[in-house]
């Protein structure tokens, strides 16, 4: 029972103990870093949850065969080129993708639909303009076209290595 817990739950044992032992060398700074976490852990457990809410309506309101038909196998080049597009223009962190990506693959989106998603997620298109001030636009135009135009082929090496496991 309590091995079971130790190996379950072992990320947040070993928080309560690193907050245990900063209370004991440090206590005003370990209250001040407790205070920010729990308002960091509030802030994204409800974001978190509007999310989960999110995937819950898209499941309902979009049919597992518009999936299949254009994220699928059937969606072909098309879907793949879709799947780069979505992946440019989504927002937020990543912990809020996984969920969506995840909830499309089980509807039937292929593995190489959700690798594309997250390759060209590395290119945020609301992003370029501050990596442009900052880096340059030779920079940006480069690694941008460079990261859509690999992450077709990498898309489609992930779903082949997801097939031979799944064999």
């Amino acid at each position: 029972m309590i091995r079971t817990l130790i190996r379950s739950q072992w990320l947040l044992l070993f928080t309560i103990g690193l907050y245990l032992y900063a209370f004991f060398v440090a206590p005003v700074r370990a209250a001040n870093a407790l205070n920010i976490g729990t308002s960091t852990f509030f802030s994204v457990t409800l974001l978190i949850i509007s999310v989960f809410g999110l995937v819950g309506l898209l499941q309902i309101w979009i049919s597992r065969e518009l999936i299949v038909r254009l994220l699928g196998r059937e969606g072909g080049i098309k879907g793949l080129l879709i799947a780069a597009l979505c992946g440019t223009v989504l927002i937020g962190p990543a912990y809020i993708i996984f969920p969506l990506l995840m909830s499309i693959q089980k509807q039937g989106a292929r593995w190489a639909v959700i690798t594309i998603v997250l390759t060209s997620y590395a290119v945020k298109l609301q992003m370029i303009p501050v990596e442009v001030g900052f880096l340059g636009w030779p920079f940006s135009l480069a690694r941008a076209l460079i990261t859509i135009a690999l992450a077709i082929p990498t898309g489609l090496l992930v779903e082949a290595l997801m097939d031979r496991r799944n064999l």
